[in-house]
């Protein structure tokens, strides 16, 4: 037995197709299951976007709720006059075999209806990620709008912070302008033409790789898997991959911010919570500057733990869905002084007395130039020796 650090389907989807404009969210199942996503959503600082939920109850699980379903979708259609209204099924729904692709058929709605099956027994959130937006693409996408040139789409961004307008500023230094970001903030109309980028920019590959395959099949539309761009040397090894993407000769030079580079006196041992993608990028930048973290903890490692191990090196140990008390153990035994990953690892952070960065949900600046720097600047201040009875005195609460 062991407490889980992964979610499921259902939490996936929701936090796809939360960051959608003019979209409403209903789940059909109990209402545990909307309420339990929403209180996570909000742990994690997301911004709030209602869910709505049919709340099935005894009764709908033993005799079926699908009539119900079909008038919950035709009200939220009535109500809020949304572009698209996302149906998702769950667990409960899913298993008593609700025919909810047929309710949302029969739906008479102005809105464009799509069916998603997120129940959270096949499968975690990353899934629910992924198949969310294959699900929208394919049931939203002109397969006949022509293609633009100097055009791009990003894949798999979920939000829209100050990271996604720095890659929007770097994309621009090509003379590229980004017309889809999906799903961050994405629109029906934007989705609608999302066939007409010449090329499609995976920043995350858990999210964003199978609507890339996707619209490959659809579009003939190429696509690059590339370094996610944190600081000023993995920036331009981003716009390199793109440059030579589309057959551009050369791209802009890139350089460290003047006077903004600290050094790093205190030889920071650091905790590194992340996907793959974030993890070979950061585990890359700190190494380049002489940081190079002493533990990678990754959720899942499929199918890109190999690149995270190269880019981290020899001397740091990676975890791949490790257990509660072995981060723990780990933190202890590598002597961790500073950790950088998300909300989620705030409590075991405070109960051992190491301060953390959270460089995962989208408030702080860690693309570019810029953001280089500025996680350089946040480490330096934190990176300072640790009073030695915070680490070893187990019943330290970080308070």
């Amino acid at each position: 037995m062991e407490i889980p650090r992964l979610t499921c389907s259902l939490f996936g989807a929701i936090k796809a197709a939360a960051t959608l404009r003019d979209t409403v969210i209903l789940v059909h199942g109990p209402k545990g299951c909307v309420y339990h996503v929403n209180y996570i959503l909000g742990l994690r600082g997301d911004c709030h976007c209602p869910v709505y939920c049919t709340c099935m109850d005894e009764h709908d699980v033993v005799f079926g709720a699908e009539d119900r379903l079909k008038e919950a979708i035709e009200d939220l259609d009535s109500q809020k006059s949304p572009d698209m209204i996302v149906v998702l099924s769950c667990c409960a729904s899913g298993i008593i075999g609700e025919d909810v692709q047929n309710a949302c058929r029969v739906a008479r709605t102005g809105a464009k209806v799509i069916c998603i099956d997120a129940g959270g027994f096949s499968s975690d959130y990353t899934a629910g990620y992924a198949k969310t937006l294959e699900a929208i693409i394919s049931g939203v996408a002109d397969p006949a709008v022509p293609t633009e040139t100097g055009t791009v789409n990003i894949l798999g961004m979920l939000r829209a912070g100050p990271d996604l307008l720095e890659i929007r500023r770097l994309l621009s230094m090509l003379g590229l302008s980004v017309r889809v970001v999906m799903p961050a903030g994405a629109t029906y109309e934007q989705i609608r033409r999302i066939g007409a980028a010449s090329l499609n920019i995976v920043i995350c590959e858990t999210a964003g790789m199978q609507a890339a395959l996707l619209l490959a099949q659809m579009f003939g539309t190429p696509f690059i898997r590339t370094v996610y761009p944190v600081g000023a040397g993995l920036s331009r090894e981003f716009l390199e991959d793109v440059a030579s993407a589309l057959g551009v000769s050369t791209s802009p030079d890139i350089d460290e911010p003047a006077g903004r580079d600290p050094q790093i006196h205190h030889r920071a041992r650091i905790a590194l919570f992340s996907g793959p993608t974030r993890a070979t990028a950061l585990a890359r930048f700190l190494s380049s500057h002489g940081i190079s973290p002493a533990v990678i903890v990754l959720d899942f490692g499929e199918p890109f733990a190999h690149e995270v191990k190269e880019a981290a090196g020899n001397g740091c140990a990676v975890f791949i869905s490790p257990r509660w008390d072995e981060i723990e153990d780990a933190l202890k035994s590598h002597q961790i002084d500073l950790v950088l990953g998300g909300l989620m690892e705030r409590p075991i952070a405070a109960k051992l007395g190491i301060p953390l960065i959270d460089v995962m949900h989208g408030s702080m600046l860690t693309a570019g130039p810029e953001g280089g720097a500025s996680m350089l600047r946040h480490i330096m201040k934190y990176s300072q020796p640790r009073i030695s009875s915070a680490s070893s005195d187990p019943s330290h609460d970080g308070e």
